[in-house]
């Protein structure tokens, strides 16, 4: 074997490691606030970790997406969400539905009214074998539609912002085009190529 190789073997192992380890201290964290942490099954993409919040100095619960080149923040546990989860069990609960969606063939992430409740908006998950519709993935506190809005760009500012680093086929970052006239993040840049097959015909 070249250096090359052993090198590339060498930083996944430290990837690896460093995956486990940070898993581990985040169930540990989880335990410790009254929440037994879900086992995600072993394939599963989506999982919980503490992770620094720059913008607002602390640390946030999120949702992380294990893609081929290691682990990504996606989604954050912000404050906007209703319900009265604690964030790590509300990021497991998202985790669990992600990772649902997942093999039904993941492709987009937006925001919706719910027409039988006034003021309420919840964020949803598109998928190949949704349609038209779109799966409720988390609810929102009441409010008005901008609410919605800014809610879901301060969960996805880790898509957003290219924090995770995603590069396109040409090495360019990827940066989604969310906006109010454009309510959606398309998610097919950031998955694995396996997930991004999943539900198509090429896939079968």
């Amino acid at each position: 074997m070249n250096n090359s190789g052993k090198f590339f073997n060498a930083a996944n192992l430290t990837v690896g490691v460093l995956s486990l380890l940070a898993a581990v201290v985040g169930a540990g964290i989880a335990y410790a606030q009254g929440w037994q942490p879900l086992l995600f099954e072993k394939d599963a993409r989506f999982s919980c970790q503490l992770q620094p919040d720059t913008q607002r100095g602390s640390e946030v619960w999120t949702v992380m997406y294990r893609h081929d080149k290691g682990q990504q923040p996606w989604l954050k546990m912000v404050t906007t969400l209703g319900g009265d989860y604690t964030p790590v069990r509300r990021c497991q609960i998202i985790s669990e539905s992600l990772n649902g969606y997942r093999k039904d063939g993941l492709i987009r992430l937006a925001y919706r009214d719910e027409p039988k409740t006034p003021n309420q908006y919840v964020i949803c998950a598109k998928t190949k074998l949704s349609g038209e519709g779109c799966p409720l993935l988390v609810t929102l506190k009441p409010g008005s539609e901008t609410e919605a809005y800014k809610a879901m760009r301060d969960m996805t500012e880790n898509l957003l912002n290219g924090t995770g680093v995603y590069q396109n086929s040409k090495g360019n970052q990827v940066v989604p085009n969310f906006s109010p006239s454009s309510p959606e993040i398309d998610l097919t840049p950031f998955l694995a190529e396996e997930d991004r097959l999943v539900g198509s015909k090429s896939a079968k």
